[in-house]
């Protein structure tokens, strides 16, 4: 039986950005799963973390998979290694946050009420919606949780995510399983822009 990845994408993203990963070579022998971070059933009453972490546990069901995710990604892939850790086998994450910066969130929000609705959005979320989210992660801390996490896991960042590395840093070395990689080169979202490269570190991940 084939072993599971699941593939958690950014905030102004949506699973279609993990197409280029998920069809390369080098995971030909896994499953690969993209759920919706931003479905009906989360906006409607107002997205949290916690109730988009209780409802990506409940779609994985009882089967122990590797989690994968960047940026918010990284953060649900996080929370439910915490709270479900029955659920995974190991970690991969990419410019992860557990207690944002307030400035950088200032920073991102004023980018995001900038910009026009059709760069920051995924196509079924409104800029609304959106800022709602970033708003609910506003008192995130997940620092508590990091020396819980005893699953093989691989913290990542490219080496031009500039706003991400400290923190990146930081979680590595507060997760006691956890090793560090920064990938030259790279960009936030080195997932979308190098996808051959980022399937070659999971696969290396997976295989370490």
């Amino acid at each position: 039986m084939a072993q599971t990845i699941v593939f958690l994408h950014g905030l102004g993203e949506s699973p279609t950005v993990w197409g280029g990963v998920t069809s390369a070579p080098e995971l030909a022998s896994y499953e690969c799963v993209t759920p919706a971070l931003f479905t009906p059933e989360l906006l409607t009453d107002g997205w949290s973390l916690d109730t988009a972490t209780d409802l990506l546990a409940t779609q994985i069901g009882e089967q122990r998979v590797h989690l994968v995710g960047l940026s918010l990604g990284a953060v649900v892939a996080l929370n439910l290694a915490i709270c479900y850790p029955h659920l995974v086998a190991s970690l991969l994450l990419s410019a992860p946050q557990a207690k944002p910066p307030v400035l950088l969130m200032r920073v991102q929000n004023l980018l995001m009420r900038l910009l026009p609705e059709k760069v920051v959005c995924p196509p079924e979320v409104t800029k609304k919606q959106l800022l709602a989210v970033m708003e609910s992660l506003s008192s995130l801390d997940l620092t508590h949780g990091l020396p819980t996490v005893n699953v093989p896991t691989t913290v990542a960042c490219g080496a031009k995510d500039r706003a991400n590395l400290n923190a990146a840093q930081h979680i590595a070395a507060a997760i006691p399983t956890a090793r560090f990689e920064i990938v030259p080169s790279a960009k936030h979202q080195w997932h979308a822009q190098m996808p051959q490269q980022f399937a070659r570190h999971v696969a290396r991940h997976l295989t370490a």
